[in-house]
C-alpha cells in the first residue's frame, strides 16, 4: 500500500508493453482511467497522443495525490481495491500496471470496470505471472530456510492465467485475450537488483507478514544463494508477466 516511487525503472519497463498495444488504438479517447498508479510513462504516452482527454488516477495510497506531474493535470481517487466503484459507462479507456492482483476479488473488480466501461471502450491490464521473479523467490525461500528453518509469504498471490479468460467471458467482454511476456534483466551487482525490485514494493502485504525486516546477514546470505542458482556472468532476473486486455461492446 506504501509505493511511492513513480519513476521505477521495471515499472516503466512494464508500462512500454502497455503502450505497445495502446499505439493500435484506433479510437477516440475522451476519458481515461488509471487504476493503481506504478509509473508515470503511460500518463505521459497517453497525454501526447489524446491531447485534450480527461485522465483520472486511482491509488489506495493518498501519497499518489500528485496533480501536476510533468504539467499534466489529473484527477485522483483515493480507493479501497476490494470496492473499486466509478462512473458507469464513462471511460474510453481503463489501464493498469501490477495492481489488480492486490484484490481478492478479481471477479468483482472486473465487473466493475467493465461497468465503467463506455461502449466500445477499452480495458488493458499487466498482471505478474505466478513465475515472476522466481530466481528471488526461490532464493529468498532458501534464505529463509537457512536462518528460520521454515519460509515466509514473501510476494503476493498473482492469479492463474487459465483463471483469468473465463471471468471475463462471464462478464461479456469482447475479444478478451492474454499475452505473457519475459523482460529479462542483467545486474552487474546484486544490490542494484534488490534496489529495483524493492522500488516496486512488492513484499506480501496481507496481515500474515513478515513483521520485521531483515538485517544485512540476511542479504548476504541472499546474494550468495542467487549467485550459486542464477549467476550467469551477470544477476540474472526475469519479470514474467501476463498483459490482458479487452473491448466492450
Amino acid at each position: 500500500y506504501n509505493r511511492f516511487d513513480l519513476n521505477n525503472f521495471i515499472y516503466n519497463k512494464i508500462a512500454e508493453r502497455i503502450t505497445d498495444s495502446l499505439d493500435l488504438l484506433k479510437i477516440e479517447v475522451n476519458n481515461v482511467l488509471e487504476i493503481g498508479i506504478n509509473d508515470n510513462l503511460t500518463v505521459n504516452y497517453l497525454k501526447n497522443k489524446y491531447v485534450r482527454s480527461k485522465i483520472d488516477r486511482a491509488d489506495v495510497s493518498s501519497s499518489k495525490d500528485r496533480n501536476n506531474i510533468n504539467n499534466i493535470k489529473f484527477n485522483f481517487y483515493e480507493i479501497d481495491i476490494e470496492n473499486i466503484y466509478f462512473k458507469k459507462n464513462y471511460y474510453d479507456l481503463i489501464y493498469s500496471n501490477i495492481f489488480l492482483h492486490l484484490t481478492n476479488n478479481f471477479e468483482k473488480s472486473l465487473k466493475n470496470i467493465f461497468e465503467s466501461l463506455c461502449s466500445k471502450g477499452f480495458f488493458i491490464a499487466v498482471l505478474p505471472d505466478k513465475e515472476n521473479m522466481y530466481q528471488l523467490l526461490n532464493s529468498m525461500y532458501e534464505a529463509d530456510l537457512f536462518f528460520y528453518n521454515g519460509a515466509f509469504q514473501r510476494f503476493n498471490p498473482t492469479l492463474e492465467v487459465q483463471n483469468i479468460l473465463p471471468v471475463m467471458k462471464i462478464l461479456n467482454f469482447d475479444s478478451p485475450s492474454i499475452h505473457t511476456d519475459t523482460i529479462t534483466i542483467d545486474y552487474k551487482i546484486f544490490k542494484n537488483l534488490l534496489k529495483d525490485v524493492k522500488n516496486m514494493n512488492l513484499s506480501y502485504s496481507n496481515l500474515d507478514k513478515k513483521q520485521k525486516f531483515e538485517n544485512k546477514n540476511y542479504f548476504h546470505k541472499l546474494e550468495e544463494i542467487y549467485k550459486k542458482n542464477y549467476y550467469n556472468k551477470n544477476y540474472v532476473l526475469k519479470i514474467k508477466i501476463n498483459v490482458i486486455s479487452a473491448w466492450k461492446k
